[in-house]
């Protein structure tokens, strides 16, 4: 009980820096959806893939091979999230799935159960789109994406741009757009 209470105490801390740090770098996000109000149905579904920014432009080298990519997002019994993604590399359509889980003491972070990937995620208010998310994932190797989803298949180029802005300012310089010339796949045709 007094570790959670310190945690919480810490927590609040670090929430105040931050809004701190945001006054004098505007450009900074606002704090991640914590995964209590992300579990919710707003954010539950499909969401298709828009574009991917970076802070090495290796780290690119996935999202250059593939055409498109969609995500379905569900809600587990036990307070997990399956998160299946369907994706077109190449001429192939490719499927993953990965479980992911939240812990109170850290209720923003996303972990994947096998610990090999954290993720953030921040609503579209962000880059004024409200079909939109963002998020930041970060893998076992340290390499750092934001990928930005809507719910519909196009949505405007001044989304887009705003979105590559944004993550300029946070250096994220390098910038891949999906390309879907070869349409999305779907999920029960996807290996």
């Amino acid at each position: 009980m007094l570790i959670s209470t310190l945690w919480g105490a810490f927590g609040s801390l670090i929430g105040l820096f931050y809004a701190g740090v945001q006054v004098m770098v505007p450009c900074l996000p606002p704090a991640p959806l914590s995964a209590s109000v992300f579990t919710t149905d707003e954010y539950m579904g499909s969401w298709h893939f828009v574009a991917a920014a970076v802070w090495d432009e290796d780290d690119l080298k996935s999202f250059k091979t593939t055409d498109s990519s969609m995500l379905h997002i569900q809600r587990d019994a036990n307070d997990t999230l399956t998160v299946t993604e369907s994706s077109r590399v190449g001429g192939q359509c490719q499927k993953n799935t990965w479980t992911y889980f939240s812990m109170p003491v850290m209720d923003h972070f996303l972990f994947r159960t096998d610990f090999d990937t954290i993720a953030l995620v921040w609503d579209g208010k962000f880059i004024n789109c409200s079909s939109c998310i963002i998020i930041l994932f970060v893998d076992e190797d340290e390499e750092t994406s934001a990928m930005l989803f809507a719910r519909s298949e196009k949505i405007p180029d001044e989304v887009i741009q705003e979105f590559k802005s944004k993550m300029e300012c946070v250096y994220m310089e390098d910038f891949v757009q999906a390309p879907l010339q070869k349409g999305y796949c779907k999920l029960d045709e996807a290996a």
